[in-house]
């Protein structure tokens, strides 16, 4: 009985790192689309090129603190993607090119929702 008690407090241990995880995860997430979505994109549609640039090297320092968590939880390949859009987006931003930044921002919009929405834990995910 004492190995089941046992037993029963690691699976409550990690089920609820892997809640707070998804929480922590979920605002985080929301907050890089809002931030690419009402602010960088947009600065890159008006062709202010330093402030974009200034916004997204924000983003992507934040983002490579998130992601040393987010390996543990979410998927590498995915995470991986993510990585190579942001490199491309930065270079774009750099060489001032509108519709390839715009482009490429959002796609990574886009991935960043399916990154946490193929993770989260939900019946569609497990079965």
């Amino acid at each position: 009985m004492r190995n089941f008690v046992i037993s029963l407090l690691c699976m409550g241990l990690l089920i609820g790192i892997w809640a707070f995880f998804d929480s922590y995860s979920n605002s985080k997430i929301d907050s890089y689309k809002e931030e690419l979505e009402t602010n960088i994109i947009k600065t890159v549609e008006l062709g202010d090129w330093d402030k974009a640039s200034h916004d997204f090297d924000d983003l992507s320092q934040d983002w490579h603190q998130y992601k040393k968590r987010a390996e543990f939880f979410l998927d590498t390949q995915t995470i991986n993607d993510v990585d190579y859009s942001i490199a491309k987006a930065k270079y774009y931003i750099k060489a001032q090119d509108v519709s390839n930044s715009s482009g490429e921002l959002s796609c990574l919009e886009e991935q960043l929702t399916f990154l946490h929405y193929n993770e989260s834990l939900a019946p569609g995910n497990i079965f």
